[in-house]
């Protein structure tokens, strides 16, 4: 969660200032501000595949028990809050990263606060945690090319750098990070968290059809009793698979180096096609059920 000043003290620092920078501009400036929104929308998709996850897991082990199955042990550990502890800090990197390159483009000395290295901690504890849940995550080489590409993007630009050279020497490091990342939400349908959640779901309608099944032979429910579960049922199956989001942020994600580059190069186009990008992402998660 970013956190701000308080109004009042805000302004007493402006107050204070003799001269106030003017707002960074140009299309490094505008990458910045959409890698920042990306990271948002990332956020809050972790939080609706966690909370549909939850519920699946949830509802699959009840129906299951109304349907004469066992009563279950212990419920799956859900993966989306740990494919969202590598998101989290990955994205803050990125994030900073993006401001680097909008500082330097309008000739402005950014200072780097500790923010970097605690992010990168974070990152470094997240990986080792993916295996917590089984699932096909990221292979080792990628993890550890990614890793080694964000320690990259944790570092500050060397004194006398400037946005291009900035953005040509650590595009490799870019790449490998976002690949990282991507391979996490899953490139795929039955990887990374994709994969997870595919199986959370059709866990989730097998139960519900097992219910219909269940009903179909109780002689103590009417007709209107099983016609009133089954639309129940059809309801509740209608809904949009858990995929939808999340393969829409892998389209994300893999905008994101050509964008680095772009930002880097000054070309407004290039940046341009991310912010449709981020827009068809924005897009897809208003409407995710």
């Amino acid at each position: 969660m970013r956190r701000f000043l308080p109004l009042h003290l805000l302004l007493l620092l402006l107050a204070a200032c003799a001269v106030v920078p003017p707002a960074l501009q140009g299309p490094a400036a505008r990458h910045a501000s959409l890698v920042a929104s990306a990271d948002q929308g990332l956020g809050r998709m972790v939080d609706h595949l966690a909370l549909r996850e939850r519920t699946e897991i949830d509802q699959s082990a009840s129906l299951r028990f109304a349907s004469g199955g066992a009563v279950p042990r212990n419920l799956p550990a859900p993966a989306a809050p740990v494919a969202g502890a590598v998101l989290d800090p990955g994205m803050e990197l990125l994030v900073l990263e993006a401001q680097r390159l909008a500082a330097l483009a309008n000739g402005v000395a950014m200072t780097e606060g500790p923010e970097a290295a605690a992010a990168m901690a974070r990152l470094e504890r997240a990986v080792a945690s993916l295996r917590m849940v089984p699932a096909r995550w990221p292979s080792e080489a990628v993890r550890r090319r990614g890793l080694d590409g964000f320690r990259v993007l944790a570092a500050p630009a060397p004194p006398g750098m400037d946005a291009a050279r900035l953005a040509a020497d650590r595009q490799s490091a870019v790449g490998a990070a976002v690949a990282l990342l991507r391979q996490v939400v899953g490139e795929d349908p039955r990887a990374g968290l994709r994969g997870v959640l595919a199986q959370r779901h059709e866990a989730w309608r097998a139960a519900q059809r097992r219910v219909l099944e269940t009903a179909r032979t109780d002689r103590n429910l009417s007709p209107a009793d099983r016609m009133a579960l089954w639309n129940r049922v059809q309801a509740a199956l209608a809904g949009d698979p858990p995929d939808v989001a999340a393969s829409e942020a892998v389209n994300l994600l893999a905008a994101m180096p050509a964008a680095h580059a772009a930002a880097g190069a000054g070309d407004a186009a290039g940046v341009a096609a991310f912010e449709a990008a981020l827009a068809r992402f924005q897009g897809v998660l208003a409407q995710a059920r």
